[in-house]
């Protein structure tokens, strides 16, 4: 028997029995069965199985996002890699740091490659124009395209890249082969990247406040926070500033643990109802958090979002932080992945939703959509409201991808970076100074009152 015949018998099998269990209650399984068997043995081109099933599962993620849940995705195996690597927050490839340097230069090697990965030992310098990744030319990309080029740029551990450079000076380009090794992405950072690619956290302008970015929360973030942390507290860091502004949120566990750093045992964090809101989560801080005295802030902006917004809305509520920037983006739900096909697809799929200490629900509904206002997302407080026009936003996110490009090193010959400002920090840092200035009995904000704010 073909093997083709041989998947579609088991499927047929297995289909079977399903709708059969399933069929006295919900007879659209069998519904379902019948279809695929009609298109599999009738239809005039012979469409392959696997686009079939990917097909019928792109279809009803699509009947709920018509029904207002656009967070529910299915992702087929061409995906799923990515999507692992991004959660798991390990990736295999040779330690660079790309981008677009000036209009005409192209995709470039930005900073000094990582100590003993593999670009450092093949002897790829900062400045360094790739023009070729594996027989695609770079001149087709432009800084829209950097997720194709780093789709292009990792692999497997051990799996070959062949790189076409070229130099600053020279005019014969090289080729360089490479094995791509396993290293973990980082999803907390500083304010500058220094020369030996750590970051500097305490700011130029005060170096008693630290700048802890959070990019978003995956299964180690946690462990970044708490190796990074106690490091800052040792460099004298006397107050804090959480930015969580662009970070578009994760993993749910990670959230909470994150507030339990900076809250005393049995605070609410987050509370999660499920279908008809009948069963209830409730997550509690355990023990007594290391940093309950630091003075904190946390910054937000249009695309914080999700687990970004639980942290800020705790932190928020329990008066624990000051909440500084923009008003955040409003998803209040929690997405559950769901393997499929034996792990080789998946199915993020929207199974409850999230509730602030305070009893509110910030998820930005369609009815949301429509209106000016409502009680959606996280406000910031009083004095930490900082708007910015999408063309000032824009150009913000940009100085802020440069900076983190760019290495500082005495020694680097590039001409300095435009003077660099950030409105949202420096109003952060006014609020802590005030606090410090004050001595102990000051304070960044009130406690929760009956609204949350």
């Amino acid at each position: 028997m073909p093997h083709r015949n041989l998947t579609l018998l088991l499927a047929t099998v297995a289909l079977s029995l399903l709708c059969y269990w399933r069929g006295e209650q919900d007879p659209f399984a069998r519904y379902v069965l019948e279809g695929y068997e009609k298109i599999d043995r009738l239809a005039l081109d012979d469409v392959p199985d696997q686009e079939l099933f990917e097909g019928a599962m792109a279809g009803m993620v699509d009947v709920l996002h018509r029904r207002g849940d656009h967070y529910s995705h299915f992702s087929p195996r061409q995906d799923t890699k990515r999507f692992r690597e991004e959660h798991s927050q390990e990736i295999a490839g040779i330690g660079v740091r790309l981008g677009f340097q000036g209009e005409s230069e192209g995709l470039t090697i930005m900073g000094p490659p990582l100590p003993g990965r593999p670009a450092d030992r093949a002897g790829i310098l900062q400045g360094d124009r790739i023009l070729v990744i594996d027989q695609v030319a770079t001149d087709q990309f432009t800084r829209g395209d950097m997720r194709k080029i780093l789709d292009l740029m990792r692999g497997r551990p051990g799996e070959s890249i062949e790189l076409t450079l070229l130099r600053k000076g020279e005019t014969e380009p090289r080729r360089v082969s490479l094995a791509r090794e396993k290293m973990m992405l980082d999803t907390v950072r500083g304010d500058r990247l220094l020369a030996d690619h750590s970051w500097d956290y305490l700011l130029e302008a005060d170096r008693r406040i630290a700048l802890v970015r959070v990019s978003s929360f995956g299964t180690k973030t946690v462990g970044e926070l708490k190796q990074q942390l106690p490091r800052l507290v040792e460099a004298e860091a006397e107050a804090m500033i959480l930015d969580l502004r662009g970070n578009p949120g994760g993993s749910l566990e990670a959230a909470v643990e994150t507030c339990e750093l900076f809250l005393p045992a049995g605070k609410l964090v987050v509370e999660t109802r499920y279908r008809y809101g009948v069963s209830r989560k409730l997550s509690f801080s355990g023990a007594d958090g290391p940093y309950l005295d630091l003075p904190l802030v946390v910054l937000i902006d249009r695309l914080s979002a999700s687990a970004s917004e639980i942290v800020a809305g705790c932190l928020q509520d329990h008066g624990r932080a000051m909440v500084v920037g923009e008003r955040s983006f409003g998803k209040g739900t929690v997405q559950e992945v769901l393997p499929m096909q034996a792990g080789e697809s998946l199915l993020k799929l929207t199974r409850a939703s999230f509730w602030r200490p305070s009893g509110k629900n910030i998820h930005r509904s369609s009815a949301h959509r429509k209106q000016a206002d409502g009680g959606w997302g996280v406000t910031p407080d009083a004095g930490g409201v900082v708007k910015m026009e999408e063309e000032a936003y824009v150009a913000w996110f940009r100085s802020r991808n440069d900076r983190d490009l760019r290495v500082q090193d005495p020694e680097n010959d590039d001409p300095p970076a435009e003077l660099y400002t950030d409105e949202v920090v420096d109003r952060a840092v006014a609020a802590l100074q005030a606090k410090l200035d004050e001595g102990p009995a000051g304070k960044l904000n009130s406690a929760v009152t009956d609204d949350g704010h």
